[in-house]
């Protein structure tokens, strides 16, 4: 089928199963072709709607859209990684500073993360192609089935307050530990899914942009933890080429700042929760939370602050992308 004319950025105003449904057919056919950058990405995050939006859905169909969604995530990640390393990750100078060990680590492992894009490419136009028959076949019976009456602003402004207190419960202190912070991410993205489409409540608005911010400031963090610990497998500690050391250090470094920002970002969303007014005041930009890019948590008493157990040199370890 041609459902080319269906890829394209979602509307809030317009997330439901049935434009999602349409979105995920279109980008089906068209990164069965070519799997750009964009489309893969509008493919996971479409998988993903439809899954929170659906629900529960039968076997064969939730197995297909999770082998997609995992698919399309590893593409993604190595996407990301591979921009993370456009940029020098240690100052340069001098004549010859692309010569540099350093410089050379560096290079090598764009080299090694592009080949392995190379093939996880391959491996998502497969799975597509798999996936394709039995989706454009069951999809839309399945999401016609499924379909119910709107949302009414009282059932919307239900969904934001149970999706509030949720966030305040998991953030009843900012986790200390990066697996859970990672699971706060996770979680906080289902509840931004959910309340994408309630338009016609400002609260759920409001909610599912600062849910954002802290799903971006997260994600930042989660992009460089996993890029060093590829780096790690990569140049095998000791048995590393000269500089790996050096590049090391910078990437914990790097992974060290962004896990503060993306703690800072759950206690600043988590003040603003109960803070006097949760209406009328629209999120701003998120400072340095969201600055960059872009579980299950804690975050402490007011008027406290927990500090990260994250050095320069030694920043958290990889925890495993959960699409």
């Amino acid at each position: 089928m041609a459902y080319r004319f269906a890829v394209a950025k979602a509307n809030p105003s317009e997330i439901n199963p049935a434009t999602l449904s349409i979105g995920l057919l279109a980008l089906l056919e068209k990164v069965s072709r070519r799997a750009g950058k964009g489309d893969v990405h509008r493919l996971r995050t479409t998988v993903r709607r439809l899954e929170v939006q659906l629900g529960t859905t039968p076997p064969k169909i939730a197995k297909s859209l999770k082998k997609l969604r995992k698919n399309a995530g590893k593409v993604r990640d190595l996407d990301v990684h591979l921009g993370l390393l456009e940029q020098p990750l240690l100052p340069r100078r001098g004549r010859h500073a692309s010569d540099s060990p350093e410089a050379l680590c560096q290079e090598k492992l764009r080299s090694l993360l592009q080949k392995k894009l190379d093939r996880e490419r391959s491996a998502l136009r497969v799975r597509v192609k798999q996936s394709a028959p039995l989706l454009e076949a069951r999809l839309p019976d399945l999401v016609q089935q499924l379909s119910g009456p709107g949302v009414t602003l009282q059932e919307a402004r239900q969904r934001a307050g149970r999706s509030r207190r949720r966030f305040l419960q998991w953030t009843a202190s900012i986790p200390e530990d990066e697996q859970r912070l990672h699971r706060l991410r996770i979680r906080t993205k289902k509840e931004r899914y959910l309340l994408e489409p309630l338009r016609n409540c400002q609260e759920a608005v409001e909610l599912a942009e600062r849910f954002k911010q802290v799903q971006d400031a997260v994600g930042q963090w989660h992009d460089w933890s996993t890029l060093a610990e590829l780096a790690e497998r990569c140049f095998n500690s000791s048995k590393g080429p000269s500089g790996a050391a050096s590049v090391l250090h910078a990437l914990h470094a790097r992974v060290g700042r962004e896990y503060r920002r993306a703690r800072r970002s759950a206690e600043t969303a988590r003040r603003w929760m109960t803070g006097s007014r949760m209406t009328g005041s629209r999120p701003g930009k998120a400072s340095a939370t969201a600055a960059g890019a872009r579980g299950n948590p804690s975050l402490p008493a007011r008027g406290t602050r927990a500090r990260p157990s994250v050095s320069a040199g030694t920043g958290p370890r990889l925890v495993g992308r959960a699409g």
